[in-house]
């Protein structure tokens, strides 16, 4: 049993190149605008699994919002209804070392809309309280979108790659 010996010639200088292709800056750029498109589908998923009030229910009962007048004027208290939706967005992670974004309930001073912050969705909803069933939707988004997200990643950085490749 002989074994064929194949040599490569030119891989390591390839190799060496797609390393010094460009700056890490440029890189990671391009990885963030990818990443950002690939992730639409889950904001997507979990807008539409997202409870609205009528769907909370506090001890068993259905919600109700309650008014209270102040000086003529009607003043609604407790939650509002679609101010979840609203709340869920993208959220790119700065400091980690490897481009990384998460889709998440966003804060008014993480990039929400003014007066949908994502608080009591995250701490109450998602989570549950002893009179309010946990409501885990993001989790069910992330699951029906799996498989699309990595496979279209996969897809558009081996295209960026190859296009890198062919400006050599």
């Amino acid at each position: 049993m002989s074994k064929s010996l194949v040599e490569i010639t030119g891989f390591n200088e390839l190799e060496k190149k797609l390393k010094n292709l460009t700056n890490d800056k440029v890189k990671s750029r391009e990885v963030r605008k990818i990443l950002g498109q690939v992730a639409n589908p889950t904001v997507k998923a979990a807008k539409q699994l997202t409870p609205s009030a009528s769907d909370i229910k506090v001890n068993g009962k259905s919600y109700s919002r309650k008014k209270r007048q102040v000086r003529k004027t009607v003043v609604e208290e407790n939650y509002t209804a679609g101010m979840g939706k609203k709340s869920i967005g993208k959220k790119m992670l700065t400091k980690a070392k490897n481009p990384m974004l998460v889709v998440r309930a966003r804060d008014i001073s993480i990039g929400g809309k003014k007066k949908y912050g994502g608080f009591y969705l995250r701490q109450f909803i998602l989570r549950g309280t002893k009179n309010i069933k946990s409501n885990p939707f993001m989790d069910k988004a992330y699951n029906q979108t799996k498989g699309l997200v990595t496979a279209a990643a996969e897809s558009k950085i081996t295209k960026y790659i190859q296009k890198a490749i062919d400006r050599l």
